[in-house]
Formats: C-alpha cells, structure tokens, sequence
C-alpha cells in the first residue's frame, strides 16, 4: 500500500511511472524524495506542478546533505528558487557551507533569488550578440556555432532560462538567415588528416635517416680520431725542415687539418684551414 502511495506521489511530481518505479527501487533516493514532495504539499496543496516537480526530483536525487532537505524545499515551493540554474546554485552553496546558521542574505544573492529576467531582456541580449557576429554569421549561415551567441547571452543574463535564450536565438536567427537550404543542410567537408600509421612511418623514417646520417658523422670522427692516434705525441720528433722534405711527398687534406707524409714517416703537423 505504501509503494502504491509513493509511485502515485512521485507520478504527481510529473514523473513517468517507469520512472517512479525506478525510482522506488532506489531506497535512500525514495526516501528523501517523498520526504520533499511532502513538504512541498503543505505550501503548494496536493498539485504540485511539473516544472516544481522537477526541480524537487533534482533537489533530492543530488543533495548530499539531508538537513538542508526542509530549508531548499521551501525555496522551491515558493517559487524563490524556480530554474535548474538556481538549484545548481543552491546546491553547491549549501555544499561549500556545511555549518550553521545558513547566512539566508548571501545565499539568496548566490542563488538569484528575486532576480527577474524578462523576455525583452533576453531579447535584447541576443540580439547584440547576433550583431556583434552578423559578418561570419552571414557567411556561414547555419553552420556557424550557435552556442557562441546563447554563450554571450547567458554571460549578460546569468540568472536567464536556458530553453528561453535558446528559443530567442532560434528565432532571431531564422529571421535573419531564412529557412535552410539545401547548401545548408549538406555536411560539413572534413579537413584531411594524415593517418596515424603513415605519420609513425613518416617518423620512423626521418629517424632512421637522422641516425645513418649522425652514425655516418661519428663514423667519420672516428676514423680520423683514429688515424690521429697513430701519429708521433707533438715534441717526441723533431719538426724536419725544408730540406728534409722528399720532393715526392703525398698531400692529404680535410677540412680539419693537413697531413704530411715525409720519407715514410708521418709527421704530426697540423695546420687550422
């Protein structure tokens, strides 16, 4: 009998049987949501609307700290608190300011409590973000990024409804542009991209090239470092002197250093190009 009570009250909150039963199978959530709903009866009556059914279901299913169950619900029964984004607000005040007493002034600020928007105010604020990017808007038509305009909106209307900066910029937007067309409803071209295997090839092969072209370097170094090593230490033999130079001598150049190979000795004078 009781579960028939609570699927019939979570039904009068404008939730799906289906919905109301899920919800049944969750204890602690049932419990905490009947609990709002029937406090929110003792403000509203037995009819609770949709839309403060809603906003009841969020409160319960998402606050982690029942104590504040009574103080939110009567927020939202009263109309104090009636968009998603008030009981966002509402929620993480509560949060972040888990002890006692609740300062009723700050939190009612934080939360945009008796703060009115007015359709002619989302109007006007959409309307200047379409202005500020009619040029690209023009250009792109329906493919340009929409949520840009409801972004701009949103940050001069914080406390606005959502679905309402949404429907104006649909509107304002039709107005301007017209209906799509055919162009308009063609899908975007993608911007080609090298595939993931042929950029690994791509790299590997620069790496392999790299490291032929510093092995080929070192291999370089080394032969000459090694050909170095073989020479007489610098004072060990005297410096021969223009006569003693054989006439046939050979002449090995680099870009380092010259080689002299005199009467089958090699003699270690270096010389910087």
């Amino acid at each position: 009998m009781a579960a028939l009570d609570s699927l019939s009250l979570f039904t009068g909150l404008g939730l799906s049987e289906h919905k109301a039963r899920e919800t049944l199978k969750n204890t602690a959530l049932s419990a905490q949501l009947r609990e709002a709903a029937t406090q929110a009866q003792q403000t509203l009556g037995s009819t609770i609307d949709k839309a403060t059914g809603t906003l009841l279901y969020g409160l319960a299913s998402r606050l982690r700290d029942p104590r504040r169950l009574s103080f939110l619900v009567s927020y939202v029964a009263n109309k104090k608190i009636h968009t998603e984004l008030q009981l966002s607000a509402a929620l993480e005040y509560v949060r972040s300011h888990p002890l006692d007493p609740i300062n009723t002034e700050d939190f009612e600020q934080e939360c945009g409590v008796g703060v009115m928007v007015t359709p002619e105010q989302i109007e006007e604020a959409v309307e200047a973000a379409i202005n500020r990017h009619r040029p690209q808007l023009l250009e792109e038509r329906y493919r340009f990024n929409m949520g840009l305009l409801m972004g701009e909106a949103r940050a001069v209307l914080k406390w606005a409804d959502g679905k309402m900066i949404k429907h104006e910029v649909d509107m304002q937007v039709l107005h301007l542009l017209g209906p799509k067309t055919e162009t308009d409803l063609e899908k975007k071209p993608k911007v080609s991209k090298a595939r993931p295997e042929e950029k690994d090839r791509r790299t590997t092969k620069d790496m392999m090239e790299n490291g032929e072209a510093a092995n080929q370097a070192l291999s370089l170094m080394e032969q000459l470092r090694g050909e170095a090593l073989k020479f007489h230490k610098p004072g060990t033999d005297p410096v021969p002197t223009r006569t003693q130079w054989n006439p046939a001598h050979r002449t090995c150049q680099s870009h380092q250093f010259q080689l002299w190979l005199c009467q089958g000795q090699r003699w270690d004078l270096f010389s910087a190009l």
